[in-house]
């Protein structure tokens, strides 16, 4: 049952001024670098083991840091490569919103129906996210993850085994704010339960009952 440590990069200047970055590579500014050294603290005690993230900028640089200094490795993954978000990348949030207000009000609430003007569709990044994940997932090594806006929200969903169609971008622009990271922990699988003995089975059973479908789905809580 890995415990799964989300994290995103530090702020770019593209961040500082509400610029969307999509897969273009922007390094940390001195904001962000004062942000990863500020995370090393809030995350030491978590038990990663490893650290996955994509090979563009600031992930990469973010995942660099953390792992020289916890003493994990560092992997980069192609399917972690952020959302492509095609001609609005480069363009303050303000200017896609004066000239694409419907189309970016659609993608912000239900981001697996639209796709940017030459990007791409949310449901494309949700299937390389979840094939990159699996074999992690499988394992019981704790690990982090760091990925920028907007896939960190796709990743966040995911894993609080949240549908996919409720995938929403409304809430995810993170300018250069500090709740960089989330901690999320996995539900017993099947197999596991398998060794629980009768007594417990039934102890199990009746906290379900009354916690409703929330035990069914990764404890999810936010770090501040």
């Amino acid at each position: 049952m890995p415990t799964v440590v989300l994290i995103r990069p530090g702020c770019t200047d593209f961040d500082k001024y509400e610029r969307i970055q999509g897969t273009l590579d922007l390094p940390l500014n001195e904001e962000g670098e004062a942000q990863v050294k500020d995370l090393l603290p809030k995350i030491e005690n978590s038990g990663i083991e490893t650290i996955i993230t994509s090979s563009s900028e600031p992930a990469r640089s973010t995942a660099e840091q953390l792992g020289e200094n916890l003493g994990v490795p560092v992997k980069e993954k192609e399917g972690l490569k952020n959302l492509n978000q095609g001609l609005w990348q480069g363009l303050e949030y303000e200017e896609v919103r004066r000239k694409y207000p419907k189309l970016l009000k659609q993608w912000t609430e239900s981001p697996e129906t639209v796709c940017p003007p030459e990007g791409e569709l949310a449901s494309e990044a949700v299937k390389r996210v979840e094939k990159t994940l699996q074999k992690y997932l499988k394992k019981k090594q704790n690990f982090a993850i760091v990925a920028s806006e907007p896939l960190a929200t796709i990743i966040s969903c995911l894993l609080r085994n949240e549908q996919k169609e409720r995938i929403s971008f409304e809430h995810s622009g993170r300018f250069c704010q500090n709740e960089m990271f989330e901690i999320l922990e996995s539900p017993p699988k099947k197999s596991d339960s398998k060794q629980v003995n009768s007594d417990d089975q039934s102890e199990k059973k009746d906290s379900q009952q009354d916690q409703g479908s929330h035990d069914e789905k990764w404890r999810f809580e936010e770090a501040k």
